[in-house]
């Protein structure tokens, strides 16, 4: 195969949504639906924000499984492996698809469940006040997007390495994060009971510090997605 192809990339996400179109449909009917008829029950169109919103920050997990779906699924994963395209390449698309498909993917969805309640609600505001209340608050603010990219890296990786049972990587994985905060949150008590206060109002965080921290964690998940994809021989 020649070098790397944006050509190829744009192909082969031609393809993937061709094949998946019933998947990607089905999960926008229900990304839609839910907030809906929530929505309509208490007639009020910031109700569907809030669902959405919640949408927003756990939905990647879904649009992670729909993304490498075809590599996993039995009736399908041979022909992926015989694209002719590259692991380069097949991550090109995968990270677009999740950093900027899935956002756009449930600004839509929110937008048409807001506007398919806002005639049946009680809301005074304006529906133009209402959507741009929920883009500037929801999907224009950085921190919730770096939040959601960690929840859709670290699925990616999860659909990647695990080679059976994506439940019980799932819910290891939801293991292993309860005793991590659970360890971190005895080492803070520990920390604030034995500790001089004075000492630790000394102590001075730098924010952008932490803020590049934050922002490194999606992109270290993804570096070992692309490393995970190259161990599974995932190649022409």
């Amino acid at each position: 195969m020649s070098a790397y192809s944006l050509g190829r990339v744009a192909q082969y996400a031609r393809y993937h949504y061709t094949s998946q179109t019933k998947n990607y449909l089905s999960l926008f009917l229900v990304c839609v639906a839910i907030p809906v008829l929530f929505g309509i029950l208490s007639r009020d169109a910031y109700y569907v924000i809030g669902i959405s919103t919640a949408i927003y920050t756990l939905g990647g997990i879904a649009y992670a499984l729909r993304t490498t779906y075809a590599m996993r699924h039995r009736g399908t994963k041979v022909m992926e492996c015989s694209l002719p395209v590259s692991n380069e390449e097949r991550m090109t698309f995968m990270l677009c698809n999740l950093a900027v498909g899935f956002p756009l993917f449930a600004a839509i969805t929110a937008l048409f469940g807001v506007a398919i309640v806002y005639p049946f609600s009680y809301t005074d505001a304006d529906l133009v006040v209402v959507l741009s209340e929920m883009i500037s608050d929801t999907f224009l603010q950085w921190q919730l997007y770096v939040f959601v990219q960690i929840v859709t890296s670290m699925s990616l990786l999860l659909n990647i390495v695990a080679r059976r049972s994506l439940f019980v990587a799932y819910l290891g994985t939801f293991i292993g994060f309860v005793l991590f905060i659970g360890i971190v949150a005895r080492i803070g008590v520990h920390v604030l009971m034995n500790v001089d206060p004075y000492v630790l109002e000394s102590i001075n965080f730098d924010e952008d510090v932490a803020a590049v921290v934050f922002i490194l964690i999606p992109v270290m998940l993804y570096a070992l997605s692309y490393w995970a994809l190259r161990r599974r021989q995932m190649r022409w």
